[in-house]
């Protein structure tokens, strides 16, 4: 089977073509308006142009969106992507959306909870993105989404290397009940199984799957078992006062000090990490996503999360040691905090 992956140098997609690379019965072939990948066949793709589409998809037998960005991105390349499967002919897609489509619900959510985009543009963008997937089911193709919660594991900037940098300054720790929330953790392998899962479906109609680890912990427990993992002790309990003024005032300035050393060509390394405040009402979201069916459909086995976190501790210290720890992979991470 040959599987174009679009975004196939971002997070999720490097590691699923690793994965399909390595399976015996799949060939990817990554998709990117960025750069070329590494050690895969690498097509450069506008994924939202459905000219470049139609060209990338010949040949191929089905097509994986990983696709992040901005809500042009996302929402605009899904719509790009219906039509040029059903141009082409491609018998199926795996779409990876977002526990986002489900707004500001709290409480066991699972795959029937009613989409909700009033959360922000990140929310819409999915909830629209998703529309266009079905669309392309509805007109007698195969489509699975995918509705992972925060995709972590090593080598992750958004869930692991910022956060343990923000541990180390003193600036995260114990939020109390500012970080009272479900963190809805997946290890990256996990969704990527999940993924080689949903390809082998080959019946028409559409799957919808929530993606989150069982024993995926609260948010304080995450901070303070991932800052004695990394030894930044002792662990701070930090007041929500604290929180908001970093947010809010320091975010900001620091996000724009970032940008603008990367344009000039300087890098935004020095840079202490900005805070972005949609963090602020993650983390003390009562939202817990309902796994059960991608367990039995899907047949996952979930990553245990001690395993998770001694390999996302050992990842960030051997990163330090050897000065390899980067912001460069997800570029866009800062536009939404849960996006994958």
């Amino acid at each position: 089977m040959k599987v174009l992956v679009l975004g196939g140098t971002g997070y999720v997609g490097s590691h699923l073509c690793a994965m399909l690379q390595g399976s015996g019965w799949a060939t990817p072939v990554s998709a990117s308006a960025r750069r070329q990948a590494v050690g895969f066949e690498s097509l450069r793709v506008d994924s939202r142009d459905p000219a470049a589409l139609r060209a990338a998809m010949r040949g191929v037998d089905a097509v994986v969106n990983c696709v992040a960005g901005d809500a042009a991105s996302i929402a605009g390349g899904a719509k790009a992507l219906a039509q040029a499967a059903l141009q082409e002919g491609c018998p199926r897609v795996v779409h990876l959306s977002s526990m986002s489509v489900y707004g500001a619900a709290e409480g066991r959510i699972d795959e029937m909870a009613p989409l909700d985009p009033t959360l922000g543009w990140y929310g819409r963008a999915k909830c629209e993105a998703e529309r266009h997937v079905a669309a392309l089911w509805q007109a007698g193709g195969t489509a699975v989404i995918l509705r992972p919660g925060c995709v972590w594991g090593p080598g992750s900037q958004l869930w692991v290397g910022r956060i343990a940098r923000w541990l180390r300054a003193g600036r995260l720790g114990d939020l109390g009940i500012a970080g009272d929330g479900w963190s809805n953790g997946v290890h990256v392998d996990d969704v990527c199984h999940a993924v080689m899962a949903s390809l082998r479906v080959t019946e028409p109609g559409l799957q919808i799957y929530n993606l989150a680890a069982p024993d995926s912990p609260r948010w304080n427990d995450y901070f303070v078992d991932l800052a004695l993992a990394i030894g930044a002790v002792p662990v701070r309990r930090i007041a929500s006062r604290q929180l908001q003024l970093d947010a809010w005032l320091a975010g900001p300035p620091l996000k724009a000090a970032q940008l603008l050393l990367t344009r000039l060509g300087l890098g935004g390394h020095g840079v202490p990490d900005a805070l972005p405040p949609g963090l602020l009402g993650l983390w003390e979201r009562h939202l817990l996503l309902d796994a059960s069916a991608a367990t039995q459909g899907l047949g996952l086995q979930w990553t245990p999360y001690a395993a998770s976190l001694r390999q996302c501790a050992a990842w960030f210290l051997r990163g330090q040691v050897d000065g390899a720890i980067r912001r460069t992979d997800e570029a866009q991470s800062d536009k939404h905090p849960t996006q994958v």
